[in-house]
C-alpha cells in the first residue's frame, strides 16, 4: 500500500513538476513518436514501430525516474533545518511617522469640517491620513471613478463639477477646511462629481475603511458629517455654482518679473526666479494675516495674477504686505547671482471680476494688466535698477493710500500716466530699492 502511494505521489509530482527535469515528459513524449515515425520512413520497417511504440508504453517509468529526480534535488537545496525564512514586511504605502507633515497650525473656518473637530480629533485624523499636495488643474477625484477614501482640504481652492453632455457643469467650489468625497465615508461606491485643483492645494487622504474606524472611535465627529451632508443637499449653488465673489469688486493684484525672459537666463534661472516669486509672495501675504494659497491665482508664465475676494479689505493687501515683499526682495537681490536676481512689477486695482468655467474675466483685470506692462513703469524700473515697482489706480490710491497707517507712505508715490493700446490713464508709482527718488512722469 505505501508503495502505490509512494508511486502516486512521485507521479502527481512529475505532472505538476513537468518541464523543470533533465527528463521531462512534456518532450519525451513528442520526441518518442517522431523517433518511431522517422524510423519507419527511412526504412519502411514495422521492426521501428514496434521499438517506438515500447518507448511510448514506457513512459510512465521514464516520468516517475523523472519525479524522482527532482525530488532528490529539491531535498539537496533545501536548508538542513531551521524555520523558513520570515516573509518581507507588506508594503501599506502609508507614510512612517517621521515622513508625515505636521499638522497645520493655521485657523479654519468652524462651519467646515476640518474646523468644526477638536485639536484631539484632528490628531486623531492626521494619524490615519496620508498628506498630498496637488498642482493646478490636478485632479483630485473623477466622476464614476471609484469611491475608495475621503479627501480633507488644508489648503487651496478646487472646483467640483459634473459631466453636462460633453462639457462639465461646475456645481460648487470647497476650499482649505472642506471634506470632498464623503460618499466613501457613506459606504458609496462610486464617484458623483469630479473634483479639480484651481490652483496648489494641499489635502489629507483618508481611506474609507480607516475613517469609518475613525468615526467609529470618535462618534462626534459622525454629528458633524452629517450636518455637512445635510447642508450641500440643501445648499442653492451661488450665482450659476460661481464663489461668492464672483461678480463682486475684487481687489486684482499683477505682477510680472521683468526681463524673465532675457537670454542671460537660462530655464533652470527662470525656473528659481519663478520659484522665489511665490515664495516671497506667500510671505508677505502671510505678514498680513492673509494666506495666498486661499486666494484665487493664474500663473502668467512670468509672473502672476491673484484675486482677493470682497470680503478682505485692499488696505490688508497693501499694508504690511508691501513693506515686507519691498524688503524680501532686497535681501534676495543682495544674495543672488545676476541671473536670478529680480526686478518685479506689480500693479493693483479694484473692480468686479467675474469667474467662469474657465477663469476669471473683467474689466478691472484688463486694467490692472496694462497698468504693469505701461512703458513708463517699465521705464522708471530701468532707469531706476529697482527691486519693486509698486503701481495702483487713482481709486485705490485716494482710498487706500492715502489714509492708511503703518509703513505705507503717500508722498513715496507719484502720479504716472498709462498709454497702452486703446487706454489711456492715470496711476500712482512707487518704487523700493535702487535710485527710488521720483518725479512726476
Amino acid at each position: 500500500m505505501s508503495t502505490d502511494r509512494s508511486a502516486a505521489r512521485l507521479w502527481r509530482q512529475a505532472t505538476s513538476h513537468g518541464g523543470t527535469g533533465l527528463l521531462n515528459a512534456k518532450v519525451t513524449t513528442p520526441v518518442t513518436l517522431l523517433a518511431a515515425l522517422l524510423g519507419y520512413a527511412l526504412d519502411g520497417s514495422q521492426g521501428a514501430m514496434v521499438v517506438g511504440g515500447l518507448t511510448f508504453v514506457s513512459l510512465p517509468a521514464v516520468t516517475m525516474t523523472n519525479a524522482l529526480v527532482q525530488y532528490m534535488r529539491a531535498g539537496s537545496l533545501r536548508e538542513p533545518g531551521g524555520p523558513p525564512p520570515a516573509p518581507p514586511p507588506a508594503v501599506t504605502g502609508r507614510l512612517q511617522p517621521a515622513e508625515r507633515l505636521p499638522l497645520p497650525g493655521r485657523s479654519y473656518d468652524e462651519t467646515t469640517f476640518w474646523g468644526a473637530l477638536s485639536p484631539d480629533e484632528r490628531q486623531a485624523l492626521h494619524a490615519v491620513a496620508h498628506p498630498h499636495t496637488y498642482g493646478r488643474e490636478d485632479v483630485l477625484c473623477r466622476e464614476g471613478g471609484p469611491a475608495g477614501e475621503v479627501i480633507v482640504i488644508l489648503a487651496g481652492w478646487t472646483r467640483v463639477s459634473v459631466a453636462d453632455g460633453p462639457d462639465q457643469r461646475i456645481v460648487a467650489f470647497r476650499g482649505a477646511g472642506e471634506l470632498v468625497g464623503e460618499r466613501a465615508a457613506l459606504m458609496v461606491k462610486d464617484r458623483s462629481a469630479t473634483v479639480t485643483a484651481e490652483g496648489d492645494v494641499q489635502v489629507l487622504r483618508v481611506g474609507g475603511r480607516d475613517f469609518a474606524a475613525f468615526l467609529d472611535g470618535n462618534p462626534r465627529v459622525r454629528g458633524v458629517l452629517e450636518h455637512q451632508v445635510y447642508r450641500r443637499q440643501t445648499e442653492r449653488p451661488a450665482r450659476g455654482a460661481l464663489p461668492e465673489w464672483s461678480g463682486g469688486n475684487c481687489t486684482v493684484l499683477i505682477t510680472d518679473i521683468t526681463g524673465f525672459s532675457s537670454p542671460a537666463r537660462t530655464d533652470a534661472d527662470r525656473r528659481d526666479v519663478l520659484a522665489t516669486m511665490y515664495r516671497l509672495l506667500d510671505e508677505a501675504f502671510a505678514a498680513s494675516g492673509l494666506v495666498l494659497s486661499d486666494l484665487y491665482q493664474e500663473d502668467r508664465g512670468d509672473g502672476a495674477l491673484i484675486v482677493i475676494p470682497p470680503t478682505t479689505p485692499t488696505e490688508a493687501v497693501v499694508d504690511p504686505m508691501l513693506a515686507h515683499l519691498a524688503a524680501a526682495l532686497r535681501r534676495h537681490n543682495r544674495r543672488a547671482a545676476e541671473a536670478t536676481r529680480m526686478q518685479l512689477r506689480a500693479a493693483l486695482h479694484v473692480g468686479p471680476v467675474q469667474r467662469g468655467p474657465r477663469g476669471v474675466s473683467g474689466i478691472s483685470i484688463i486694467t490692472t494688466r496694462r497698468m504693469v506692462d505701461a512703458p513708463a513703469v517699465k521705464k522708471r524700473v530701468a532707469e531706476t535698477g529697482a527691486d519693486l515697482a509698486f503701481v495702483v489706480s487713482d481709486f485705490v490710491f485716494e482710498n487706500v493710500i492715502t489714509s492708511a497707517p503703518g509703513f505705507v507712505d503717500p508722498s513715496r508715490y507719484a502720479r504716472v500716466r498709462i498709454r497702452l493700446k486703446e487706454t489711456s490713464l492715470s496711476a500712482w508709482l512707487t518704487l523700493e530699492g535702487g535710485e527710488s527718488q521720483l518725479r512726476a512722469v
